[in-house]
């Protein structure tokens, strides 16, 4: 055997990626080459012989497309296996344009040590599979040269040369199979051929090949020649250690009988005796299937027959474990590995022959956006684990409202589309699209506990609105998210009107992150007033977008946005680092003792230890003390998780910040959940302050709530105090602060310390 240990090709133009990889491949037994241009990959594949490539998709001059390309176009580095290296980025088109040029697989950065590995694994196994077939070869060659030396000394040898020079050329006719793009099944049926064809072996056309049913451990017909009905009918399917094909399997043997008669134990009318040849297809660890070839009655056996059909087999399975790799790629490439659904790439080619056959047939094809609402607060509450059952349930819901001819796919996330091709009756579409709805509104019982979640559903309908795959796809989305927009667990059908307000929609969403980027964003604060000694001792922070073009824009109308798109985080960051320095300015101003109280959003609470984390950051960058700062935070964002809210809270309580339940009584928090938050603030929110004189249900609500902060030992903010009746109410049942339009309206900086300036800080009646 030949101990040289495989060459692998490391292409990168970066040196730092060449020397990750070359660390990570430090535990492979193989030697590392490195190239750190294509040019400079394609002389050393000029002057080696590789097992592995792994190539960098972004080079510059030559990319590894083009480099695979030219590797792919030269006969010595035809087959060499080409794994990419691609950007976390890279699309379905990028990952077709790598298969095309001959790639085995992608790797995407930022590399896992074990993928890598793992896959850089699969692939020197196979060439030293390879490589264990070519050393059988050259010995079946060196055994050649050694006949024809003989032959001169003795004539006798001549017959013997003869069959291991037919040998070799079926060997090698065998190894040509694996370039050649046909199925296993019709691989099998040519290896059949080949075999049949070697003139030395005594063989009858009549043979075939079992393969191992891995489920059952059964061995299955796959392809036979010369069988007879009642043959086929008997022998498509043997159990392990049932007849010679069944003993060969379990012993993992050749088994060789000159006569059928007293060795087969299945009989069938019609068989005739015959010599038999029994071979199992195996490595060291597994078996794939069993070989069999008839030959004449009472054949005599010689060791070439042995050693060949050896040497075949050999060969045969690494035709196998080429296919099978080959339909295990496919399979990750056109099929979601969570779901088993179609993916993205699948997706699209389905679409399209559908959108092509519905052309020729004059047929329409309905397209369904699926998003599932709630779904990243199972995610957050209850972890990726409960997510990932969540989808794969909610895969198989959907696909049950289907028919069998329908296409149900995973894009990625939470989003699925459903292709409903050669549609009949537009009653059909509603039909299925409230079944999945009503589907995915039944409770999911996970094994972390049950999840409700829901479905908004958005349709589209070819040729009717649209005139190509990608342009039904964009009115899908956009009717989805009208789906969305309309209260969720919904579907809407794709109207023209729709555009417009998708256009509108993605135009502001391109101004916000103008104004964010650009400083188009103000703050303005509104002053909270001591009820008790009448003086301005805190304001809330509250954004403004001051847009050229049309002026002051309020938060009801660019917040929404931003927290769909998640600017909302940039934003929130920004009111935080800035609400600080202002608040640091004001008390070095000689206003000392102001709290500034600013809002986080959902998004941000939720990221815990990075909050607390950004927070220390900013106040240690403006120099803020900790204890002049208050965050806002709402019910529903306490109630997602309430033991995570605890630690995230507790934390921020340790640094010496403040912390706000704002809105309250318009969640749906409990009395004991509520003891448990470390708090230091009530809110009591606008709607119950409105009416506060006139509706005796709102007196009982807000005095329930200052009571309930008294026994808390909270203090109690009212906001929305537009009216002296509203404020003596307030005063009378003890609340300790107020905001609202009564004394002052959100105002700018400037405006701010006016008020500041002039003390009015006092509202007469209450000093």
């Amino acid at each position: 055997m030949n101990n040289v240990l495989p060459k692998i090709l490391i292409v990168d133009d970066l040196p730092a990626n060449i020397s990750a990889m070359r660390k990570i491949l430090s535990k492979v037994e193989a030697k590392l080459f490195e190239a750190e241009s294509g040019e400079d990959a394609l002389a050393l594949c000029a002057e080696h012989d590789f097992a592995l490539a792994l190539l960098d998709v972004n080079m510059p001059k030559m990319n590894g497309f083009q480099l695979a390309e030219i590797l792919y176009g030269v006969k010595r580095t035809k087959g060499l296996p080409i794994i990419f290296v691609t950007a976390a980025e890279a699309d379905a088109y990028q990952i077709l344009q790598g298969y095309q040029v001959g790639a085995v697989d992608f790797v995407r950065k930022p590399i896992d040590n074990r993928i890598l590995l793992s896959k850089v694994g699969v692939f020197l196994e196979l060439n030293n599979k390879r490589r264990t077939i070519e050393e059988s070869a050259l010995l079946l060659q060196e055994k050649n040269q050694q006949l024809e030396y003989e032959i001169d000394q003795r004539h006798q040898a001549e017959d013997k040369i003869s069959r291991a020079y037919e040998s070799r050329i079926a060997i090698s006719k065998l190894l040509q199979t694996a370039l050649d793009p046909i199925s296993l099944e019709e691989q099998l049926d040519t290896v059949l051929d080949i075999l049949f064809s070697v003139p030395w072996l005594s063989l009858q056309k009549k043979g075939g090949v079992f393969l191992v049913d891995q489920e059952t451990e059964d061995l299955v017909l796959s392809c036979s020649r010369g069988f007879s009905d009642e043959q086929l009918e008997f022998c498509s399917r043997l159990k392990p250690g049932v007849c010679l094909c069944g003993k060969a399997l379990e012993k993992k043997q050749i088994i060789f009988s000159s006569s059928s008669d007293p060795d087969h134990e299945i009989k069938y009318e019609g068989g005739v005796p015959h010599a038999h040849y029994c071979i199992p297809l195996l490595t060291s660890d597994q078996v794939f299937g069993v070989l069999t070839l008839y030959m004449e009655d009472g054949h005599k056996p010689i060791p070439e027959e042995s050693e060949f059909l050896t040497s075949a087999s050999n060969t045969i399975v690494g035709l196998i474990e080429r296919r099978s790799l080959e339909r295990q790629l496919k399979q990750q490439a056109q099929f979601d590995e969570l779901t088993g659904l179609p993916n993205r790439v699948l997706f699209h080619d389905r679409l399209n022959q559908s959108i092509k056959f519905a052309k020729r047939t004059g047929k329409d094809v309905v397209l369904m956006f699926l998003d599932l609402d709630r779904f990243k607060l199972v995610n957050d509450t209850m972890g990726h684990e409960a997510g990932d059952i969540l989808l794969q349930e909610a895969a198989k819901r959907i696909s049950s409202c289907v028919r069998d001819s329908d296409t149900v796919a995973r894009l990625g996330g939470d989003e699925f589309t459903v292709i409903l091709p050669q549609l009949t009756h537009p009653f059909y579409v509603e039909l299925v699209t409230r079944k999945i709805l009503e589907q995915l509104e039944t409770p999911f019982n996970l094994p972390q506990g049950e999840a409700l979640v829901s479905g908004s559903i958005g349709v589209t309908v070819f040729p009717n609105d649209a005139e190509d795959a990608e342009e039904l796809i964009k009115h899908a989305d956009s009717a989805m998210y009208q789906a969305k927009t309309a209260g969720r667990s919904t579907f809407r059908f794709y109207t023209k009107e729709m555009n417009t307000f998708m256009s509108e929609r993605y135009k502001l969403e391109a101004d916000l992150r103008k104004g964010i980027s650009e400083g188009e964003m103000v703050l303005y604060y509104q002053p909270k007033l001591n009820l008790t000694t009448g003086a301005v001792n805190g304001m809330e922070a509250l954004v403004r977008w001051k847009r050229e073009d049309i002026g002051i824009v309020m938060p009801a109308d660019f917040i929404p946005l931003a927290e769909d798109t998640k600017l909302i985080e940039f934003l929130d960051m920004w009111v935080l680092e800035n609400a600080c320095r202002q608040n640091k300015i004001w008390n070095e101003m000689g206003y000392s003792g102001l709290v500034v109280s600013v809002n986080i959003s959902t998004l941000q609470f939720r990221r815990g230890a990075d909050l607390v984390d950004t927070i220390t950051a900013i106040l240690n960058k403006t120099g803020m003390p900790p204890e002049l700062l208050e965050l806002e935070i709402t019910e529903s964002m306490l109630m997602e998780n309430v033991d995570q809210a605890v630690v995230t809270m507790e934390s921020i309580r340790d640094m010496g910040v403040q912390i706000s339940l704002d809105d309250f009584g318009t969640g749906y928090s409990s009395l004991s959940a509520l003891k448990r938050f470390p708090l230091q603030t009530l809110k009591i929110d606008r709607s119950f302050v409105m009416e506060l004189t006139e509706d005796s249900d709102d007196q009982e609500i807000v005095s329930a709530i200052i009571s309930l902060a008294q026994k808390l030992k909270l203090n109690v903010v009212a906001e929305g105090v537009e009216t002296a009746q509203q404020l003596k109410f307030l005063q009378e049942h003890f609340c300790n602060y107020v905001q609202g339009f009564f004394y002052s309206e959100p105002v700018s900086v400037v405006e701010f310390e006016k008020l500041l300036q002039e003390k009015k800080g006092a509202i007469e009646g209450l000093k």
